[in-house]
């Protein structure tokens, strides 16, 4: 699970959010019991500071992946 500062988020979301790698979900998602919810946000798991260098394209989903805290 990543954990991402709302200072942090705040500047990948000024980064990233015009070229569509981080957006807003539009459908509900699920994954060993956790949920990330319609609204909640979801971005390629290469954005997220942290990531392994060969992280790509991979959907990941706030409160399943990572949470801004």
């Amino acid at each position: 699970m990543y954990k991402i500062s709302r200072k942090e988020w705040s500047n990948l979301i000024k980064k990233y959010s015009g070229y569509g790698f981080i957006s807003k979900s539009i459908q509900r998602e699920e994954h060993n019991g956790k949920v990330c919810n319609i609204g909640d946000w979801m971005c390629f798991e290469g954005c997220i500071p942290g990531a392994p260098k060969n992280a790509g394209t991979s959907l990941v989903f706030e409160h399943i992946h990572f949470e801004i805290v």
